[in-house]
Parts: C-alpha cells; structure tokens; sequence
C-alpha cells in the first residue's frame, strides 16, 4: 500500500501565509491590509510570499476556497445507476453536508471573514462577489448537483434544484447564523448541530420527498 502523501514544505508554508493573512484581514479589514503587512506578520521575505501570491486578493480568494472544501468535499455522491441511490442515502448526504456547513459558518474566523466581508462590501464589491461565489455559493451549487440527481432518480420532485438547495441553506442557517455574526449569541455545540439538521433534513424530505 502506498505511504499517505505528505505535504510538502512549500504547501505547509502557503497554508501558513493563508493563516496569517486571515487573521490579517479580520482584524484591520480588508482595506487596511496590505501585502507588507503581511510580509511583517510572517517574518518571511516579499519573495516568499509573492512566489505563492501575486495580491492580497488572490490571497482572500483561496482562504474563501479552501474553506468552502470541508462541504464541498462532504458530500458523498449518489449512485446514479438506474437501480441505486434511495431516499435513505440522500438523508445522509443532506446531513453529512448540512453538518459541514454549520460546523464551517459557526466558526470564529469564518465569522470574522463575513463581519469584515459586510462591513467593506460597499467599498469593494468585487471582493464580495468573489467571496459569495467560491464561498456559499458554490456549497449551494454542489449540493444542487445531488438534489438534481436526486430527482431524475425519482428520490425527490425538485424542477429547480438551485432553489431547492438554496432552500435548506436557509433552513440550515435560519437565524441563528445572524445572531452569532452581530455577536448576540453563542455557536451551538455539536450534539445542537446535529439535532438541528437531522430536522432541517426531515422537514426538507417531507416537502420534496415522494
């Protein structure tokens, strides 16, 4: 069997300077981090860090995209195959899935990152949108892929699975997630997590399912 790759040193260090730029971002705001700051924060050489990055905002774009890979990677795809896939399987897909969300949106430094994103979006709307695309969006568009599946499997009567999965995003987030973002309540713990979408994932199927 082969030995698990390890990470190279390059890819141990990229990850560091994503690390650092985060907190970076979070804390001074988009604007008001600059690339020296960075360079400063890292104890590394414009070398290093531009050989990774050629700008701050390629920079936030791969923090987004590397957080949004914990739900996207989650989902486990249904078996196509004319007589495969069930209703069971798409439950566990959706909750699997809806558990990868909340455990990555109910986190501090992704919190961060959308406080800061909503303060600076008027001033940057290009940073917005790039979040919004290779952040939720994508997880919607991911999960979205399943529900259609889903439906031509006859598991689901979805005509618009974009809308559908948008749906148990919303279900998902409901309003906890603004409350944690203005800081008026605390995250759930994760017993609270999967109670909360093993319902969201049963009301879904009761409006869907056939």
């Amino acid at each position: 069997m082969e030995s698990e790759k390890k990470v190279s040193r390059g890819e141990k260090r990229k990850n560091e300077l994503l690390e650092i730029a985060a907190d970076a971002i979070i804390e001074l705001g988009y604007a008001n981090t600059s690339m020296d700051e960075i360079v400063r924060r890292a104890r590394a050489s414009k070398t290093t860090v531009y050989r990774h990055f050629k700008n701050k905002e390629a920079m936030l774009a791969e923090i987004v995209s590397n957080l949004s890979e914990g739900p996207v990677l989650s989902i486990k795809p249904l078996d196509s195959n004319e007589d495969g896939g069930s209703r069971q399987e798409l439950e566990e897909i959706l909750f699997v899935f809806g558990k990868a969300v909340l455990t990555l949106i109910y986190d501090d430094r992704t919190l961060g990152l959308w406080r800061m994103l909503i303060g600076e979006g008027s001033r940057a709307p290009h940073i917005t949108k790039s979040f919004f695309q290779l952040g939720p969006k994508r997880a919607t568009s991911s999960i979205a892929q399943q529900l259609q599946l889903a439906s031509d499997l006859g598991i689901v009567a979805i005509e618009h699975p974009e809308n559908a999965a948008a749906i148990f995003m919303g279900m998902l987030r409901e309003d906890t997630h603004l409350a944690l973002l203005l800081g008026v309540q605390s995250a759930p713990d994760e017993q609270e997590i999967s109670g909360h979408v093993r319902q969201c994932v049963r009301d879904f199927m009761k409006a869907y399912g056939v």
